[in-house]
């Protein structure tokens, strides 16, 4: 599995040129993944968003040290994702073995990056001023509401429904009628 990182998070991990790997792409079934650092409220956090779907995570309040070992974070926070997302045990832990050897690259696509640099900007948003900071904000259903939000690539989408047809499985947005009403979010 392959992670690009931004020269930000690269920088934050101590690595080299030499510890980069040169890989064209991640042969896993949901292919590459990037990853940047960001702050709010002055503490690190890590943002993650696959490249073929733009289904998105977060790790909130992370150190140096979970940085560091940044593929069993990833495994951990994209495990606990997905159970927030109502997948079944046998699929998470199809994509969870997919990630056991993961290596580290730098980004490509700048339209990913695009992606998650506005996720950036919502979640800032929902955490400090929608939700009045850390303390009474609800952080699995703002990464959902990230998910729900939609992104016009070749058409309008969303990346949960984009994850879902990937993994093959039937999925139909509870509650969710059509865009405007209860369910889907806009910002």
């Amino acid at each position: 599995m392959l992670i690009r990182c931004t020269a930000k998070l690269l920088k934050e991990m101590g690595l080299t040129k030499g510890d980069i790997a040169y890989i064209e792409s991640s042969p896993s079934l949901l292919g590459d993944w990037y990853a940047n650092l960001f702050f709010l409220s002055r503490k690190k956090n890590l943002i993650f968003t696959n490249a073929r779907t733009l289904f998105t995570f977060i790790s909130f309040e992370v150190n140096r040290s979970q940085i560091s070992n940044i593929g069993e974070l990833f495994r951990r926070e994209l495990g606990k994702v997905l159970l927030d997302e109502d997948f079944d045990g046998a699929t998470i832990q199809r994509i969870i073995n997919e990630c056991k050897e993961v290596h580290i690259a730098r980004t490509q696509d700048k339209s990913v990056l695009g992606i998650m640099v506005d996720h950036v900007k919502n979640v800032r948003w929902m955490i400090e001023e929608r939700e009045g900071g850390w303390n009474p904000c609800n952080l699995s259903e703002i990464m959902k509401q990230l998910n729900r939000t939609p992104l016009l690539t070749k058409e309008f989408t969303y990346s949960i429904e984009e994850l879902k047809r990937i993994l093959g499985e039937q999925y139909v947005l509870n509650n969710m009628i059509k865009f405007g009403q209860e369910g889907y979010y806009a910002f």
